[in-house]
């Protein structure tokens, strides 16, 4: 009896979680409104030989300064570990209010490159530094 009622409730509430998911999407214009609106997680994972750490923490420690003072910026962290061959694996979290921001803040920080003459992509092929990014939204909780 104690089993059925659990399948019951489980059921229940997989029914209502897929329902209420579904009736979300039900108006497009309404889900993109709220995209637009929603915080913005700019995620960044580098991997950066032993070699090219120092500088690699320079440029990083710029980019991060400058950023904080951006329109819409919220907060920033960064994370690190060092691999089993001794390469720094660097994370960056920066969070921004919402798409546009983050639209105008990639917009500012081209423009500050520009400004001082520096070329990302030719430091990390000089340091051989591979990156990989992302842009997340929180998740919907259930």
């Amino acid at each position: 009896m104690k089993t059925n009622i659990l399948i019951g409730i489980v059921f229940l509430t997989l029914f209502n979680y897929r329902t209420n998911a579904q009736s979300s999407r039900i108006n497009p214009e309404i889900e993109t409104k709220k995209s637009e609106t929603m915080q913005q997680i700019f995620i960044d994972q580098f991997i950066v030989p032993e070699k090219s750490k120092q500088e690699f923490l320079e440029r990083v420690q710029i980019n991060r300064n400058f950023i904080k003072h951006l329109d819409g910026f919220i907060n920033d962290n960064a994370y690190e570990r060092t691999d089993e061959n001794g390469n720094l694996i660097y994370i960056t979290i920066a969070v921004w209010e919402n798409e546009m921001v983050l639209k105008n803040a990639k917009e500012a920080v081209q423009a500050y490159y520009k400004k001082e003459g520096f070329n990302i992509s030719e430091m990390f092929a000089r340091l051989n530094i591979t990156m990989e990014r992302n842009i997340y939204k929180e998740a919907i909780k259930p």
